[in-house]
């Protein structure tokens, strides 16, 4: 592919403009600071989560008020967000409104206010019970603590102590220290509030008095080699031999080998292939290319991915010839990681072409950024740039800004735009290299 400007216009389409606010670049909030966003976008972006991966990019409630209030549009969304606010229809969507919530109840909004107490009281998603709670603490600090606090203390009536009921004491440790808040406690006489209490001390005394708990390397590591192959024979994905084979012993890799050489069930097979998708092979053997070219797809993404931890010059020679014919970008990259030679960064942006498909579009950037980050003798001016630009993922973004910062390679108007990203991280990163 060709490289291009991919610098924020000066009059951007309308494309353009859905394009920054899904993916949260800085150029949404800088355009709107010109007067060069679109209401209608800019609403729709609000009222929906865009997040491409909302476990590991952060809520964007407080960026999208930015850009709210940068328009000028506090007044003209405060009806369609606060009805959205009362639906509450769509879960995913939750936090974020939550947020703007929270931002309108900062002004004074008494109606955002009511509603945001009442979703810490109701829990409407039973998979969300902590939503709303960080809002009020952050809304009304101490005194929204403990409204939160009595709410889970009522339920703790009917029900154990829970992993969520920890995350509000977490998030309020942060805020204001444990010692605060085990004095906000004990200064209560509300029954609810001290039942709550009493269950985090019940909860912390049992952490102190129980055995150590056995790390995921100790249990991985004590599965035998023989409840492996008989769970890569049953029905199941099995999606824990990753870890397995990331502790498992020379000796017990070798018999995993020897069952993968001599089955043909492609499922079988697939399972067989996961156990090295994070460890190399104890030596490498060209079989496993073969099984790169297998008409099963399961069984091809797998070896695509044992073959990205070996370095050896077989892998390299496959990668070049996948490359130069147009094989699947999104597999054939990642076996440059290990197999880097210079030059190979021109190599791989010449030959790539960008798939329409998001979740391929992620990985397929997301493993030129390891290329990159793998071996920092590489030039990352340009795949570095289009993966920030192109990625819909904000955590790919901020490893592409990294990479362009520390080889001091970033663009001027990249590391502006950066100032403004809807990343956190993004933005401390740039200001810290600033």
């Amino acid at each position: 592919m060709n490289f291009g400007d991919y610098s924020p216009s000066s009059s951007p389409t309308l494309d353009q403009q859905r394009d920054a606010l899904q993916k949260g670049l800085g150029r949404a909030l800088q355009w709107a600071v010109n007067a060069r966003l679109d209401d209608g976008l800019l609403l729709e972006a609000c009222l929906q989560d865009q997040r491409f991966d909302a476990q590991v990019e952060s809520s964007r409630g407080d960026w999208l008020w930015q850009i709210i209030r940068a328009v000028g549009a506090t007044e003209r969304f405060r009806v369609p967000i606060l009805h959205a606010f009362y639906d509450l229809s769509d879960e995913r969507s939750a936090v974020q409104l939550c947020e703007l919530a929270r931002c309108y109840a900062g002004t004074g909004d008494e109606a955002f206010r009511s509603r945001l107490y009442e979703i810490v009281e109701q829990k409407p998603f039973g998979h969300s019970p902590w939503l709303g709670e960080e809002d009020v603490v952050a809304l009304d600090s101490e005194q929204g603590f403990l409204f939160a606090a009595r709410v889970r203390g009522r339920l703790l009536a009917s029900r154990e102590w829970e992993w969520d009921d920890g995350s509000l004491i977490d998030l309020t440790t942060k805020r204001f220290g444990e010692e605060t808040v085990n004095s906000l406690l004990v200064a209560s006489s509300d029954e609810a509030i001290n039942r709550f209490r009493e269950s985090w001390r019940r909860e912390k005394q049992r952490k102190s008095e129980g055995s150590s708990v056995e790390s995921h390397r100790e249990r991985m590591a004590a599965i035998p080699v023989g409840e492996v192959i008989r769970a890569v024979e049953g029905q199941g994905k099995c999606y824990w031999l990753r870890g397995w084979g990331i502790h498992a012993k020379e000796a017990d890799l070798q018999t995993v080998l020897q069952h993968l050489w001599a089955t043909h069930e492609p499922s079988v097979i697939a399972n067989l292939l996961r156990i090295f998708s994070r460890r190399a092979l104890p030596e490498f053997d060209a079989r496993l290319i073969e099984l790169c070219r297998h008409p099963d797809e399961e069984v091809q993404r797998w070896a695509f991915r044992a073959m990205e931890q070996n370095a050896h010059p077989l892998v390299r020679d496959f990668a070049l010839t996948e490359l130069q014919k147009g094989g699947n970008d999104a597999y054939v990259v990642a076996l440059f990681i290990n197999n880097y030679r210079q030059g190979d960064e021109h190599r791989i942006l010449e030959a790539m072409e960008l798939p329409k498909d998001q979740c391929e579009l992620h990985w397929l950037l997301m493993d030129a950024i390891k290329v990159l980050e793998k071996n920092p003798e590489a030039d990352c001016s340009r795949l570095s740039v289009i993966s920030y630009a192109m990625t819909p993922c904000a955590s790919c973004r901020f490893d592409a800004v990294r990479l362009l910062l520390n080889q001091q390679a970033a663009p001027e108007w990249l590391a502006e735009e950066c100032r403004y990203d809807s990343d956190e991280d993004c933005r401390k990163l740039v200001e810290k290299l600033a």
